[in-house]
């Protein structure tokens, strides 16, 4: 004879299938063994109070949005720096940054020294910085 399996359903019990059974327990069975763990190892459930309490606040999504579009700002007033740069500038800056290359790379590839590469590298940034500066 097979087992039947029933849910309770408003207050009434409806007969299901082992596998719609299962399904419809395993997220109940889930919380008991995970209590009874907690019980077990003497911990207690994290919760947003308990975050609370412990002095780490948690931030509303308006601050996620206001850094948000305060990193895009930001983004774009790169970009737009980034494009007063002369070819030669924007190479070395997309090698280095984009590329990921090292300065001796980029020295080895362009038949140049490095360290005239190091050179043109901070007068870039310096450069950038200044324009940035206009924009804060």
């Amino acid at each position: 004879m097979a087992k039947e399996y029933y849910i309770l359903i408003d207050g009434e019990k409806v007969p299901v299938s082992e596998e719609v059974y299962r399904a419809f327990k395993r997220p109940v069975w889930a919380e008991k063994k995970r209590r009874q763990r907690e019980q077990e190892n003497g911990t207690t459930p994290l919760s947003l109070d308990a975050f609370t309490k412990a002095g780490l606040n948690i931030p509303s999504d308006q601050a996620l949005i206001d850094e948000i579009v305060e990193d895009k700002l930001l983004l774009d007033m790169l970009f737009e720096a980034l494009a007063t740069l002369t070819d030669d500038e924007r190479n070395l800056i997309d090698a280095l940054y984009f590329n990921e290359q090292t300065i001796r790379e980029y020295a080895r590839l362009n038949n140049t020294n490095h360290t005239n590469v190091i050179r043109r590298h901070k007068r870039i940034i310096e450069k950038l910085r200044t324009i940035l500066k206009k924009y804060l």
